[in-house]
């Protein structure tokens, strides 16, 4: 267990200021989700966060060592609102968490330290949210318990559920057996046909081309615009650079009829974004592009896992065959007043004052006579 003295905090208020060394950690924890790497944060800083709004990034080392970093941001500080620290993410981001090896033996008490060093932090934040989260995590149920260690009432949310496969060693051809509405129908009607393309995108100078394609699919989608143009080129260039990029794209006629970004590192297969245009839906071209896709990252990349990321939508369910919840959590502070107001919204009063009876203890009172 980690003693107050045995850790160094430091706080930063830019990725850039952040020590080289601390790259490493983000290495290791995006062994277990592209969306705690270096990468991801860097492009959503660049793309999403807006000047009105704040870094304030933790990290904790222990004998030198970088062993934690919590992402978060905030609003420019007024004098009447409430003070609310939020993870750096958004509806782009399918999972957040704390950076830190997923390996780390003393996990639990660097998160506690981490949510030290939130309580204590001299802006005395009245209401934190962090979102969303694996609830199945180890980190979960440790950033709760230390959050309320330091004073916080907190509360757990469901934000979405996420659809995955285990792949394991099967082949694409194994995967797809007893599956019957992933491709098969498409692919023997399409895949013959010159009417037929299909590109599939890996390399950083070949993004721009691929993306102008990848974008009009979009804008004749279903889909509404994005309200941060520069983002999907950002994460398009900066995964091809990292040699993660799939970004398949069909044609039909020759022209761009469905797209899709994935995202292939360290042996998972994330389907970050899928369109198609809305002239082209009789031919399921989507579908098919799916399986050319899904079939690449089986038998050529070798993943193990393929991950649809966020949501319930029914599509999902055949072609994935696990679900599994993210969750957020909210904390408000009791010892403030917005933080008080803000629990007795959440909560509802009553509820709220038996939560705060429990948390912050009452001056002590001379005994009354027996």
């Amino acid at each position: 267990m980690l003693s107050a003295a045995s850790y160094d905090l430091q706080i930063y208020d830019t990725l850039q200021a952040l020590p080289g060394e601390f790259r490493a950690l983000f290495a290791r924890a995006g062994r277990q989700s592209v969306f705690n790497t270096w990468t991801w944060y860097a492009n959503f800083v660049e793309c999403v966060l807006a000047p009105e709004e704040k870094l304030r990034i933790y990290t904790i080392r222990c004998d030198g060592e970088p062993r934690a970093v919590l992402v978060t941001h905030h609003a420019a500080l007024r004098t009447f609102s409430a003070r609310k620290l939020m993870s750096l993410s958004n509806y782009y981001s399918s999972l957040f968490g704390p950076v830190v090896d997923p390996d780390d033996p003393e996990l639990e008490s660097l998160l506690c330290a981490l949510a030290k060093a939130i309580a204590r932090d001299h802006s005395r934040w009245d209401e934190i949210c962090l979102n969303p989260l694996a609830v199945e995590a180890r980190s979960f149920d440790a950033l709760v318990r230390a959050l309320r260690a330091e004073g916080f009432v907190v509360d757990r949310f469901f934000s979405f559920g996420n659809w995955y496969v285990d792949v394991g060693s099967r082949t694409f051809e194994q995967y797809v057996q007893g599956r019957p509405r992933t491709g098969a129908r498409q692919r023997k009607k399409l895949l013959p046909s010159p009417r037929f393309r299909f590109s599939l995108v890996t390399r950083a100078e070949d993004v721009a081309g691929a993306m102008a394609d990848y974008e009009r699919v979009y804008r004749s989608s279903w889909k509404t615009g994005e309200p941060y143009p520069e983002f999907m080129p950002g994460l398009a260039r900066r995964c091809a650079e990292q040699g993660w990029l799939r970004l398949g794209i069909a044609y039909l006629d020759g022209e761009p009829a469905a797209a899709q970004l994935w995202i292939v590192a360290d042996g998972t297969a994330s389907i970050f974004k899928v369109a198609y245009d809305q002239r082209f839906a009789k031919e399921s071209v989507g579908t098919l592009l799916t399986a050319l896709i899904m079939e690449h990252v089986i038998d050529r990349d070798k993943v193990s896992l393929v991950d649809y990321l966020t949501g319930d939508d029914g599509y999902k369910k055949d072609w994935m065959s696990h679900r599994r919840e993210r969750w957020g959590i909210v904390a408000f502070n009791p010892r403030t007043l917005r933080g008080l107001v803000g629990g007795a919204r959440h909560f509802g009063g009553r509820a709220l004052r038996r939560l705060v009876a429990r948390i912050v203890p009452r001056a002590s009172s001379p005994a009354s006579p027996k």
